[in-house]
């Protein structure tokens, strides 16, 4: 057949952990017919089918400078300095008066920001932590956004708390649950106006008063929070399988520990050895310690075995060595979601990191002559008895390999 009949080949998307490739694409350069790779990288299947679509719709074009600059996320860098642009624009327009939403929004902020805690400071009364107050804000001017959608453009910047309507806090609530959110997650919202309500009071901003009681508010709960489920005894092993030494440390600390990834990325080198751990858990300044499972020591091992570091530095770090969880950035969420993907699982059918400390917590409670004690301490934080109490009962018979597993392996030395 001769070249011009030829049907052309399309460049299929593929997965290698080889060199650190991850998820690229090979073809050949239609001029010189000479085989190449564009990688996309170590991202999430629906990063790299994203910038995919994009690459492939620049080579079937027959544009290869086009198709040489697409990364994963460059769609939505590029969707993103858009909208940061028009609300530029619509701030540099529109100047909030004297006592507004906005107003008193950018005083509360302030005021939070005072409160922050340090990088591995103990919890204290009425300071916040870090990623708490990224949150915060982001409550704040969710509803910003939905004031000035409901009353037009600047209306957060015009309206007065003391104009605030019960109408627009019950038809935000309504359309919050309308859109799927929690239970936890509406009340957190509905709690953020009654601070920038609260705030409103101080004489900087006229000592203003709502005209209606708050009390009196219609309350519509958001979904009730979903059972978390545990992975199967196979989804489980195929985690381990596929990750490497440092994965398997992760994953044994999560289950053996109990340790999120708040925990995972605060943890140093000398505060676990062969014996037990110690450590003040960083979010509630709890005491923390116990006994060490040879099977999670072992795990340990072979990764510092691998990977040495040293003694009173963190145990895991980034490759610019930073910690693995700071400010915006949490590399052992994107790690999980890498690993859960490439077993073939998604999100619907195994949950996140934090199920693996459900996980451990299940298998602890279930010891024989575990006390409440015990458990709240396994948990590591000042959770009611009622709350530890929920992991203190006999394994149901369907996570019973499962369970009988793991606890094995815990004990392997």
């Amino acid at each position: 057949m001769s070249e011009t009949k030829r049907k052309r080949r399309i460049p299929q998307l593929r997965f290698t952990e080889n060199r650190g490739i991850g998820w690229h694409v090979s073809y050949r350069d239609p001029k010189t017919g000479t085989p190449k790779k564009h990688r996309f990288g170590m991202v999430t299947k629906g990063e790299a089918n994203e910038a995919y679509e994009a690459w492939l719709a620049a080579w079937l074009q027959n544009d290869p400078e086009a198709a040489a600059r697409i990364r994963p996320g460059h769609t939505a860098k590029v969707e993103a300095r858009q909208k940061r642009e028009e609300r530029q624009a619509v701030r540099s327009e529109v100047k909030a008066e004297p006592g507004s939403l906005i107003h008193v929004a950018s005083g509360l902020f302030k005021y939070d920001e005072t409160r922050v805690r340090k990088p591995g400071e103990a919890r204290a009364s009425g300071t916040i932590a870090p990623r708490a107050i990224l949150n915060r804000k982001k409550e704040i001017k969710d509803f910003l956004a939905y004031m000035n959608e409901r009353h037009g453009g600047g209306a957060a910047a015009r309206l007065r708390v003391c104009d605030l309507e019960m109408a627009d806090v019950e038809e935000y609530n309504r359309e919050l649950v309308a859109k799927g959110f929690s239970a936890a997650s509406v009340n957190g919202r509905i709690q953020a106006i009654k601070r920038l309500i609260d705030r409103s009071g101080r004489p900087e901003y006229g000592q203003q008063v709502l005209g209606w009681n708050w009390d009196s508010l219609d309350r519509t709960p958001g979904r009730a929070a979903e059972q978390r489920e545990l992975p199967t005894l196979k989804q489980l092993k195929a985690l381990i399988a596929e990750a490497d030494k440092r994965g398997r440390a992760m994953i044994w600390m999560g289950i053996g520990l109990g340790f999120g990834q708040t925990d995972i990325s605060t943890v140093r080198v000398d505060q676990i050895d062969k014996k037990g751990y110690d450590l003040r858990r960083g979010k509630t300044g709890i005491e923390r310690f116990g006994e060490t499972p040879p099977g999670v020591w072992k795990a340990i091992r072979e990764y510092l075995a691998e990977s040495p570091r040293p003694e009173d530095e963190l145990m895991f770090v980034t490759k610019n060595g930073k910690p693995v969880v700071h400010t915006r950035s949490d590399g052992v969420l994107q790690w999980w979601q890498r690993l859960r993907e490439s077993i073939g699982e998604s999100k619907d059918t195994l949950g996140g990191f934090y199920t693996l400390r459900h996980l451990g917590a299940t298998e602890y409670g279930s010891r024989k002559g575990c006390s409440i004690i015990a458990m709240k301490q396994w948990l590591g934080h000042s959770a009611s008895s009622q709350m530890a109490d929920r992991y203190m009962k006999p394994v149901s018979p369907e996570h019973r390999k499962l369970i009988e597993w793991v606890r094995h392996q815990l004990c392997a030395r």
